[in-house]
């Protein structure tokens, strides 16, 4: 079956505009899938990533910064520690979006367990692991000044 198109003073057979097209359509939603397949690992990476305690012990008094990068975004955190203890964690850096706000609750419970190893954020997983691994490679560099 040819189905043509008209315009005037053109005439278009309907059938390659249609093969055209799908072969665009199909370009793209492949590249799509290709996208959000590499977005989901990360993803899966991120919530899986472990956070590890640090041995506060170990850090003398002092400010320190982290940072962890996740897809476009630099997570950036300062961590002060007073006679072993965290005593104040401060976002420098996070996106502006509902589930990163909801994240930044992950401070309170860290300052809580003075341990960037805590549960994230139902609903800001992903945000608040950034956030805890940031906490965490702050405190990394403490002993590392040491």
């Amino acid at each position: 079956m040819n189905i043509d198109f008209y315009l005037p003073n053109h005439s278009f057979s309907g059938i390659r505009i249609a093969t055209l097209k799908g072969g665009m359509l199909a370009v793209m939603l492949t590249s799509m899938m290709i996208l959000a397949s590499c977005a989901s690992r990360e993803l899966k990476k991120v919530r899986q990533m472990p956070i590890y305690d640090v041995d506060l012990s170990n850090i003398p008094d002092g400010s320190y910064q982290g940072d962890f990068t996740y897809g476009k975004h630099t997570y950036v955190v300062g961590t002060t520690v007073k006679d072993h203890r965290i005593t104040g964690i401060d976002i420098l850096s996070n996106r502006n979006t509902k589930h990163a706000k909801k994240a930044e609750g992950v401070i309170p419970r860290m300052l809580e367990k003075q341990t960037p190893n805590v549960d994230a954020v139902t609903g800001a997983t992903t945000t608040s692991k950034a956030l805890q691994k940031a906490t965490e490679n702050s405190l990394q560099s403490g002993l590392k000044r040491e």
